[in-house]
């Protein structure tokens, strides 16, 4: 798609001209004129013609624009009723907006699955003239995107997507970091979640009897086998991890807790939840004291220690006795 500003300014006159009720079917020389107007610059006939040819051939080098001469009126118009390369009326503030949008959504190139929104965005480019430009030096003086995303394991998500819309097995190898093992498990896979810049598979592993949570850079190998299962009636992804401050789901009821935050994190914890179930129960200038309804698990401690001394829990006891031994513990490497 042409990216000269000129070139784009043009297509925009030449279609309102053809658009134009008021005045049908315009010559070579009135787009010529209007099109001079506008730049405050020589516009010749041939320079028209070339750009409606341009209009007219198929995305990405053109609008699709289905342009036609009519000999009776010696003019132009769409032979399309209705259509125009600019149908999106937007304000100045919309089209910044869409395009920050674009440049965000451009972050996901590089995963596999989401390579049709490359795509996308360059029809709504071509369709709409919204001179997007993923490289844009100024978007990057001013908004820099987190970069994570191109960590290892995205490609296996072309491989897991169509195993779980079509409940296929995969038979997978994947490393334990904490036992430093790769182990074989045969899983049926259910949902695929992202967190913190990583993605997870969450599948059912008949071997043990449960839901188990694999992050996809730790996955060695996987084998599809093309044998449709049985959609187990238990599983509810907008369930399944309610509960869980991660993606670590727990069995039994959550549990809760109270936790007293300091400031400044007693901000930031109104800003970010720490979970959707937080609720603030008291608040004065430098403290809140927030309750959580959650599963008591890793993911919990790490979030709780990333406040360090800014963060204290007063509920459940056994929480409590967990990060005060971790905290002494840290101390100790400093003694």
């Amino acid at each position: 798609m042409p990216k000269n500003k000129s070139a784009l300014i043009r297509y925009r006159i030449i279609d309102s001209c053809l658009t134009n009720k008021q005045r049908p079917f315009p010559s070579l020389e009135f787009l010529a004129e209007k099109c001079a107007e506008k730049l405050d610059t020589a516009i010749s006939v041939s320079t028209i013609e070339k750009d409606i040819r341009t209009m007219k051939r198929s995305y990405p080098y053109g609008f699709d624009a289905p342009i036609i001469y009519n000999k009776e009126r010696k003019g132009y118009a769409y032979g399309e009723q209705g259509f125009s390369i600019a149908e999106l009326q937007l304000e100045q503030e919309e089209w910044d907006a869409l395009r920050y949008a674009s440049n965000l959504l451009y972050q996901y190139a590089a995963v596999p699955i989401f390579k049709d929104f490359k795509y996308a965005i360059e029809k709504i480019d071509a369709r709409f003239s919204l001179q997007l430009d993923v490289e844009d030096e100024a978007i990057r003086k001013i908004v820099q995107f987190e970069s994570g995303i191109t960590t290892t394991g995205y490609d296996w998500l072309t491989i897991i997507y169509p195993a779980i819309s079509s409940k296929w097995i995969l038979n997978m190898q994947y490393e334990n970091i904490y036992k430093n093992e790769i182990k074989n498990y045969q899983v049926v896979p259910y949902l695929l979640k992202e967190n913190r810049n990583r993605w997870y598979m969450i599948g059912w592993v008949e071997e043990r009897n449960d839901y188990l949570t694999f992050a996809l850079d730790r996955i060695q190998n996987i084998e599809v086998k093309k044998q449709k299962q049985k959609t187990k009636p238990d599983f509810n992804p907008d369930v399944f991890l309610m509960h869980s401050v991660g993606i670590m789901k727990n069995e039994g009821k959550p549990s809760k807790v109270i936790l007293l935050v300091k400031d400044p994190y007693h901000k930031l914890v109104q800003l970010e939840p720490i979970h959707a179930s937080q609720k603030i129960l008291k608040t004065n200038k430098d403290s809140i004291q927030i309750e959580l309804a959650v599963y008591i698990n890793q993911e919990l401690y790490n979030r709780i220690l990333s406040m360090s001394s800014f963060c204290k829990v007063i509920q459940p006891a056994s929480l409590k006795k967990i990060i005060s031994e971790h905290l002494e513990a840290a101390a100790e490497q400093y003694r």
